[in-house]
């Protein structure tokens, strides 16, 4: 990615936060732990709506390859999410915590909800509206649940919106950090200890 695509790439997060919200080796945002839309085997969410939201709520920059990327890895998150888990611990702590309940079943109702104002107002599926109106939509939706955060919640499960879920589980990711900075950082990945001393290699324009 060139200097110009990664100031357009943060440019773009900011306006993706703000407009609408909006270590270990371990998946981003990993905790132990009728539709409108028919889901798909296995899948809590629409498939095509929650595509639809993506395309307005993640960066453009992103391009379609690695908008799939950010869906397909946040869907086998969401499907494998055990909810109210027993969270890590400190050595010596007494208190055991637990995770959030599973955010599923709200995302899709939220999901569904966009569909059904989008065949109200405009005639049409959500999947099928323009930009513009698929983002005036969910902007709605996010200002109307006041569920719009200044910043993004640490746990992608404890986001009340999936435009918001799908955003921090996705700037979480070691995609995303290493699209901020240009170079192969890798932080949520395992890397060779022998590779430790290096410094991370630059991304190149088509990665």
């Amino acid at each position: 990615m060139s200097d110009k695509g990664r100031r357009a790439f943060l440019k773009q997060s900011t306006i993706a936060l703000s407009g609408l919200a909006v270590g270990a080796c371990r998946e981003p945002g990993a905790e132990p732990g009728t539709g409108l839309g028919e889901a798909g085997p296995g899948s809590p969410l629409d498939p095509s709506l929650l595509r639809a939201v993506a395309r307005v709520a993640l960066p453009a920059e992103l391009g379609e390859e690695r908008t799939e990327r950010a869906v397909t890895g946040f869907e086998s998150w969401v499907e494998a999410f055990e909810p109210v888990a027993e969270l890590p611990h400190g050595y010596g702590e007494q208190e055991i915590r637990y995770g959030p309940p599973d955010p599923a079943p709200r995302w899709r109702a939220q999901l569904e909800a966009l569909e059904l104002e989008a065949r109200k107002r405009f005639g049409s599926d959500y999947s099928d509206l323009d930009s513009a109106r698929g983002r005036g939509l969910l902007e709605r939706q996010l200002g109307g649940s006041g569920s719009a955060p200044e910043t993004l919640p640490g746990q992608p499960a404890r986001a009340d919106h999936v435009a918001v879920g799908l955003l921090a589980w996705f700037y979480g990711s070691s995609e995303a950090t290493d699209l901020c900075y240009g170079r192969r950082i890798g932080p949520l990945t395992c890397r060779p200890l022998a590779a430790a001393p290096d410094e991370p290699t630059p991304l190149g324009d088509g990665t």
